[in-house]
C-alpha cells in the first residue's frame, strides 16, 4: 500500500514517524534485555519516561536527519527529479542505519558499562583485540543483528510507501509564486522546529542545546535515564567533547581551592613499619568486582562456592578496605586514578587531549625516592594507552606481550587480549627477581588480563573451574587460581617479606544480585594492603577509592615534598568527613560518604540514600537534609569544579614548586 500526500512537509513528517517507531522498538528491546539492571518503570514513571524518551528521540532524529530534512524541504523544483529522489532515499537509509546500529549495539553493550555508549568508548577501535572481540560479540548476540536488519526493513518499506501525488511542473496549474511561497514556508517551519527541539523544546534565551544531564528533568532515578536517553544522541553530543572539557563553576576559584585543595604534604607518617627500603607491588585484577568475592559480598549463600578462594584467604592476613570504590568504569580509567590520583567521569581521562601534560605522579615520586619502576601487562604495548601514560608518569621499564613473546614464543597468546595469566605471572616473577637483585627497592605494577570477556579459560590446567552464576565467574576462578600460584612461587624469595603488596581491581563487572547492580554498590571493588609479617592486619569499613591509593602510599613512605592528587591519604590527616568516593554513571555524579550516597546532576543533589541500611535505594532521604549534608555537598561541588579547572588548564603538578618539578621532569626525559 502506498500513501500519497499533497505536500512535501507531510511526506517528510510521515517518513520521520517511521524513524520514531524503530527507535522506540530499540528502547523496548533495551529495557527487555537490561531489566535486571534497571529499576521497574511503572505508575507515573511510565508517563515521565515516555515524555523524556520522545524528547531525546526527537533530538536524536533531528541530529541524524539534519541533511535529509534540509534536502526534503529545500524550496527548489529539482527535488522532483528522479536522481535527487534516489539520493534522498540513500541518505535516509545510511544515516538512520548508522544511528540504529549504535542503538542496537548498546542494547547488548550496556551490561558491560551500565551506561550509554559515548564517543570515548571507541578507544577500543585502536586495540589489536578489537576485531576478534567484535567477532565474538557478533557470535554471542547474533539475534541482535537479525533485529537490526528487521528495523532496516521497516524503515525502507515505510519510506517507499510514502510520497507526494504526481504533479506536473506546469505554471498553468501551479504558479511559481504559489510553489515557492508554500515550500519556503515549509522550509522556515522545519528550521524553527529543529531549533526549538535542539534547545530542549524552548526558545528561552537562557537555554542551551539539550544535554545528557537533562534526562533528569524527567526522572530522579539514574537507571531510568538510561532508558530515556537515545544512544545516537549520547554519541553525537559527546563528539568534540574530547577537545572541549566543560567548565563547571559553583564557587569563586580561590574558595573552591580552599575547600578542596589538590596540593598535599605528608602530616604524620603511619606506624606500619614501612620505609623507603620497602618494595611496593601494585596488582590490578581485571574485572574483580566486590560482587564476585565471597569474603567481601553479603550476597553469597553460606554453602555457595567461592569464586576467589585464594583472595579470601589472603584478605585475612592484611589491611582490607571493605568499602573500596573505583573512579572510572573501564580498564583505561584505572591507571590514571591509581598512579596519578586522577579520576575519569564523562570521558575516559586518557582519551582526552587534556591528558597530554606534565605529571609528577606516583611513579615519578618513587623514582625520586630511589626506586626502580616497572609496569607489567600481558597485552601489546599499545593497549589502552597504558605504556604511553606510564612513560609520561615516570615508569622506566615495561614488560608486555611483546617482551614475553621475544623470550617465550607466541604459543601462550589467548587469541584475543594477550598472554594467559598463569603463563605471564612466572614471567613477572622472573623480571621482579632481576629488579630485586639491584641495589635499590622496586615499585612494580602488574595488570592482569584473562578475567575479561569472552571469559575463556585455557585448556590443559591441573585444576578444573566450575561454572558460576555468571559467565565471568569461571574466568575469575581461573585468575584467582593463577594469582595463588604466583604467590606460592614468590613467598620464599628474599624480597617477599620486604614488599608492600597493594591488590585492587580495575573495575566491577556486573553482578548476580540486585544490590550490586545498584549505585553505589555497583562501583565497589577490593582494595587491600598486605606486607608479610607486619602488624598491618585489619578490616576498615571507611570509604577508600582508587584515587586515594597514591596519597596513601606516599604517606606510608613518608614522602617529604608537596604532591598533586585529587585523592586523600587514608591514614594521615584525613578527618572522618573527608572519606568519600566519587564516580560517574547514568549522566550523573555519584558521591558516597561513610554514611550516605548522593546523586548529583551537576545542578543539584537529587538523591540521598542510606546505602548501608537501604542497599536498593528505595527511600530518598533528601527531605531530611542536615548541616552535615550541606558541608558534604559543598565539598562535592568544589571537587567537581577543581577537577574540570585542572583539566582545562592541563595542570597536574603541585603548586609550590611547579617550575622545579618541570625542570626535574625535563632532566629525566633526557
Amino acid at each position: 500500500m502506498k500513501f500519497k500526500y499533497k505536500n512535501s512537509l507531510t511526506v517528510l513528517l510521515t517518513r520521520l514517524l517511521y524513524v520514531y517507531i524503530v527507535f522506540m522498538l530499540c528502547r523496548l528491546a533495551f529495557y527487555y534485555f537490561n531489566n535486571n539492571l534497571i529499576d521497574p518503570v511503572h505508575g507515573k514513571d511510565i508517563v515521565s519516561v515516555l515524555r523524556g524518551s520522545l524528547m531525546f528521540d526527537t533530538v536524536s532524529i533531528i541530529y541524524i536527519n539534519m541533511l535529509f530534512i534540509f534536502m526534503s524541504v529545500v524550496p527548489f523544483r529539482f527535488r522532483e527529479k528522479t536522481g535527487y529522489k534516489k539520493a534522498l532515499l540513500w541518505i535516509f537509509m545510511i544515516t538512520n542505519g548508522i544511528g540504529l546500529l549504535v542503538n542496537v549495539a548498546d542494547i547488548f553493550y550496556y551490561p558491560f558499562k551500565q551506561a550509554r555508549i559515548v564517543l570515548g568508548d571507541f578507544f577500543l577501535l585502536g586495540e589489536d583485540a578489537f576485531i576478534p572481540l567484535l567477532a565474538d560479540f557478533m557470535a554471542d548476540y547474533w539475534y541482535g543483528f537479525i533485529f537490526y536488519f528487521l528495523l532496516l526493513v521497516i524503515l525502507y518499506q515505510g519510506y517507499k510507501c510514502t510520497g507526494t501525488t504526481e504533479t506536473k511542473i506546469d505554471s498553468a496549474k501551479e504558479s511559481n509564486r504559489r510553489y515557492y511561497t508554500l515550500n519556503s514556508g515549509y522550509f522556515a517551519l522545519m528550521a524553527i522546529v529543529v531549533i526549538f527541539f535542539v534547545r530542549g523544546a524552548t526558545f528561552s534565551a537562557a537555554s542551551f542545546p539539550i544535554g545528557m544531564n537533562d534526562a533528569f528533568l524527567y526522572t530522579d532515578n539514574p537507571t531510568h535515564t538510561s532508558v530515556i536517553l537515545s544512544n545516537p544522541f549520547c554519541l553525537l553530543r559527546t563528539m568534540g567533547k574530547s577537545k572541549d572539557v566543560p567548565s563547571l563553576k559553583y564557587f569563586d576559584e580561590n574558595i573552591a581551592e580552599n575547600i578542596y585543595p589538590t596540593t598535599h604534604t605528608i602530616v604524620n607518617a603511619d606506624d606500619f613499619n614501612i620505609n623507603r627500603k620497602t618494595n611496593v607491588f601494585v596488582i590490578i585484577l581485571e574485572s574483580f568486582g566486590k560482587a564476585h568475592i565471597k569474603s567481601l559480598s553479603d550476597q553469597f549463600k553460606p554453602e555457595q562456592e567461592s569464586n576467589t578462594p585464594f583472595l579470601d584467604s589472603l584478605f585475612q592476613k592484611g589491611y582490607l578496605f571493605t568499602n573500596g570504590h573505583q573512579n572510572g568504569y573501564r580498564s583505561i580509567d584505572a591507571l590514571p586514578a591509581i598512579w596519578a590520583s586522577i579520576p575519569s567521569f564523562k570521558e575516559h581521562f586518557l582519551s582526552l587531549p587534556n591528558s597530554v601534560a606534565p605529571y609528577y605522579a606516583l611513579p615519578a615520586c618513587m623514582n625520586e625516592m630511589g626506586y626502580n619502576t616497572a609496569f607489567f601487562h600481558g597485552a601489546v604495548k599499545e593497549s589502552m594507552g597504558f605504556v604511553s601514560f606510564g612513560k609520561n608518569t615516570g615508569i622506566k621499564n615495561f614488560y608486555s606481550r611483546n617482551e614475553y613473546e621475544d623470550e617465550n614464543g607466541t604459543a601462550d597468546f589467548d587469541g584475543k587480549w594477550g598472554i594467559w595469566d598463569h603463563k605471564f605471572m612466572p614471567f613477572v616473577h622472573k623480571k621482579i627477581n632481576t629488579m630485586a637483585s639491584q641495589d635499590k627497592p622496586f615499585f612494580a605494577t602488574f595488570f592482569t588480563l584473562s578475567s575479561h570477556h569472552p571469559y575463556k579459560v585455557p585448556p590443559g590446567l591441573p585444576k578444573q573451574f566450575s561454572e558460576g552464576t555468571l559467565p565471568i565467574h569461571r574466568a575469575i576462578k581461573y585468575s584467582d587460581y593463577s594469582l595463588g600460584e604466583f604467590f606460592k612461587s614468590i613467598k620464599n624469595e628474599p624480597w617477599y617479606n620486604n614488599t608492600l603488596f597493594i591488590i585492587t581491581a580495575d573495575h566491577s563487572s556486573g553482578a548476580d544480585s540486585e544490590k550490586f547492580n545498584k549505585a553505589p554498590h555497583d562501583y565497589t571493588i577490593p582494595i587491600f594492603f598486605f606486607k608479610p609479617g607486619s602488624n598491618m592486619v585489619a578490616k576498615d569499613d571507611k570509604i577508600m577509592q582508587h584515587i586515594d591509593i597514591m596519597p596513601t602510599v606516599l604517606g606510608m613512605l613518608d614522602y617529604d615534598k608537596p604532591y598533586f592528587a585529587f585523592g586523600k591519604d587514608h591514614f594521615n590527616g584525613v578527618d572522618a568527613k573527608d572519606h568519600f568516593a566519587i564516580n560517574f554513571s547514568n549522566s550523573a555524579f555519584n558521591f558516597t560518604t561513610d554514611k550516605y550516597y548522593y546523586l548529583f546532576n551537576e545542578k543539584e543533589i537529587i538523591k540521598k540514600i542510606d546505602y548501608r541500611n537501604d542497599p536498593l535505594g528505595k527511600n530518598n532521604l533528601l527531605h531530611q537534609k542536615t548541616k552535615e549534608d550541606d558541608e558534604d555537598i559543598k565539598r562535592f561541588k568544589a571537587f567537581v569544579q577543581e577537577y574540570y579547572t585542572h583539566l582545562n588548564k592541563r595542570d597536574y603538578l603541585p603548586e609550590p614548586d611547579k617550575k622545579k618539578r618541570l625542570a626535574v621532569l625535563d632532566i629525566n626525559k633526557r
